[in-house]
């Protein structure tokens, strides 16, 4: 790594995936918004970004160096099983949906991109991830009204 890269990497350097998710999700909701009638596709995109990002921030607590390759793939495919269980058991009334996987797993893998492009690693780079993934989590049950 050249020492101009060595001096990139910091507190400020550790806020571009979470500036960058944060956009994602800020377009994924306008862009449903706008584009539909019904908001609950919103909120699936957004706990499926917010729980993926999740998954991997505790992946990489502990680590000193970044995830990458194959683990955030494997990681990506659990959360995307994850959002069809949490599909089939919680959102029994509407019936299983496979438009509501759909855009929880297009979250799960725009989290996934987000990652492997900016890795995050250390515990103090990690919390405002955390942060926000906890934030996107709980702003997608709000808009499904599960609370």
């Amino acid at each position: 790594m050249s020492p101009l890269r060595e001096d990139t990497i910091g507190p400020t350097r550790s806020l571009v995936p979470v500036a960058a998710a944060l956009l994602a999700a800020v377009i994924g909701i306008l862009c449903y918004y706008l584009g539909s009638d019904r908001l609950d596709f919103a909120a699936h995109f957004v706990a499926g970004l917010g729980g993926t990002m999740l998954l991997l921030s505790l992946l990489t607590i502990k680590r000193d160096e970044p995830l990458r390759g194959w683990p955030i793939v494997v990681v990506t495919a659990v959360a995307c099983g994850i959002g069809v269980c949490c599909e089939a058991l919680f959102f029994v009334e509407g019936g299983f949906d496979l438009v509501d996987v759909s855009n929880q797993s297009l979250g799960a893998v725009t989290a996934a991109l987000i990652f492997a492009a900016w890795p995050v690693r250390g515990a103090r780079s990690i919390v405002p991830w955390l942060l926000l993934a906890l934030a996107l989590l709980l702003g997608g049950a709000k808009l499904v009204s599960m609370f």
